[in-house]
């Protein structure tokens, strides 16, 4: 097996080791509440025990004060500067078994972040993240990977209007939506190619966790964003553009942009979710619009005796213009539609008493009305999440087991780990195992043969929180 090809499976094999174990990728996912301060919005079974203190009586006493304020300033004002960072270096090796043959690899990954805040007043606050990593991050952009040692991540400003009205722009990270397992994840080395004519004609990359299937901003992070958040008793209207004009004006047209927009309301403690995004458009060869309505959506979720209930469909539109048949022949005439994809889930923690247990359900069909010669109208498939926390004579073991498999192909992963958390100051170990199923296939000798593969891995986490 080609070494280099093994070495950049290894990372997203690490990178996805355990899925309860915290990873943030970037420094906050937030929206501002009616006090305009940061409030955790999304929360998934990654960041299941962030909160959770590992041991008793720390094994090692670390300083857990991460961050420095500044006063700078600026005229007759003071303006506070909040600079903190994370740096994580990853160190280890993995023995891979495919095809009948084995290698062994080994492995290296550095990340740091640069997080600055500089907040005046609760009305206005600039937000920047820089981000360091070795060797190149793969789920980053080109430009990103050819400045891979210092980059802007993230850079945006919240503004609270009128004490009523929110408004966020920059380049910023969004995410919408309560699905967690079928959700913002991507491993470029698990991707399979489809032909995607939502969007464009070309041929893109999908994987069994594609987030173009439930996080309709799945790319914002690529663009300059514009939000508006307007809530009204206890439900909130968002409006959102996008656009990444390369003309360096401070104005662009509409057709260039990206919109989106949802409208949340809340009953009887559910929150019901309409959502909806148009992506730029293109014009045909008789100069006539397409892609007008590319997505529309509605999702649930609620709370019943402790466990997180939600459910999204999507409905993927290949034409707008062609929406209206739809209606008019009385659903008989689904031409306008690429795919509609419709996920339910539910979640649990129970966090009372030591150790924690925590699970993550999902189960998602996907239905084309025109499918490709190699693909199914119906596509069915689940995954499922299990872990635990605070285990041990001092509180400081986690494992976790991750179950991905494909009704329709019987294709899918099983993976499993462990961390042994401070097993030395401000490091943890960390054990793994995956191994990934596929159909059956034959060779060019008319054999068949059934795709297995099997990966055993270990490294050391070392973190840096300042």
């Amino acid at each position: 097996m080609c070494k280099v090809k093994t070495f950049f499976f290894l990372l997203g094999f690490f990178s996805l080791l355990s899925p309860a174990f915290p990873q943030e990728e970037s420094g906050e996912v937030v929206s501002l509440n009616d006090e305009g301060e940061g409030d955790s919005s999304f929360d998934d079974f990654d960041s299941l025990f962030d909160d959770v203190q590992d041991t008793e009586e720390a094994v090692v006493t670390e300083n857990e004060d991460a961050g420095t304020t500044f006063n700078v300033p600026l005229g007759s004002l003071r303006i506070p500067i909040e600079i903190s960072g994370n740096m994580t270096t990853d160190l280890g090796g993995a023995y891979i078994h495919e095809d009948g043959a084995g290698d062994a690899t080994f492995y290296f990954d550095f990340k740091n972040y640069f997080y600055f805040t500089v907040r005046p007043d609760k009305y206005l606050a600039l937000k920047c993240v820089l981000k360091t990593t070795m060797p190149k991050d793969t789920s980053d952009t080109e430009s990103e990977q050819n400045n891979h040692l210092l980059y802007l991540y993230e850079m945006y400003f919240d503004y609270l209007m009128f004490n009523r009205v929110y408004i966020t722009a920059g380049k910023k990270k969004s995410v919408w939506g309560n699905i967690r397992l079928f959700s913002d994840y991507y491993d470029e080395n698990e991707n399979i190619s489809t032909t995607d004519n939502d969007e464009t004609s070309d041929t893109v990359t999908t994987n069994v966790n594609d987030a173009k299937f439930t996080n309709i901003l799945y790319d914002s992070r690529e663009f300059i964003s514009g939000i508006v958040k307007v809530p009204f008793g206890n439900h909130t209207f968002t409006a959102l553009m996008m656009y990444n004009d390369e003309t360096n004006t401070s104005s662009t047209k509409t057709e260039k942009m990206s919109l989106a927009a949802s409208l949340e309301f809340i009953f009887f403690n559910t929150s019901l979710n309409f959502m909806g995004r148009r992506f730029q458009l293109k014009k045909s060869e008789n100069n006539a619009n397409l892609n007008q309505l590319p997505i529309l959506g509605l999702e649930l979720k609620r709370t019943i005796f402790g466990f997180d209930v939600y459910g999204q469909s999507l409905i993927r539109v290949r034409d707008g213009t062609k929406a209206g048949k739809i209606f008019t022949s009385k659903f008989d005439d689904l031409s306008a539609i690429n795919r509609i994809i419709s996920t339910v889930g539910t979640y649990r923690l129970w966090s009372e008493n030591a150790p924690y247990v925590g699970f993550n359900f999902e189960f998602q069909s996907i239905y084309r009305t025109e499918p490709d010669p190699n693909e199914t109208f119906y596509t069915n498939r689940f995954a499922f999440e299990f872990g635990m926390a605070k285990l041990g004579r001092d509180r400081n073991v986690k494992p976790a087991i991750q179950w991905n498999h494909n009704i329709t192909d019987r294709t899918g992963f099983i993976k499993a780990g462990v961390i042994f958390s401070r097993v030395m100051p401000h490091c943890d170990w960390r054990f793994g195992t995956k191994y990934e199923y596929g159909k059956v296939s034959k060779d060019s000798e008319g054999e068949s043969h059934k795709f297995a593969k099997l990966t055993v891995g270990t490294y050391v986490r070392i973190n840096l929180d300042y």
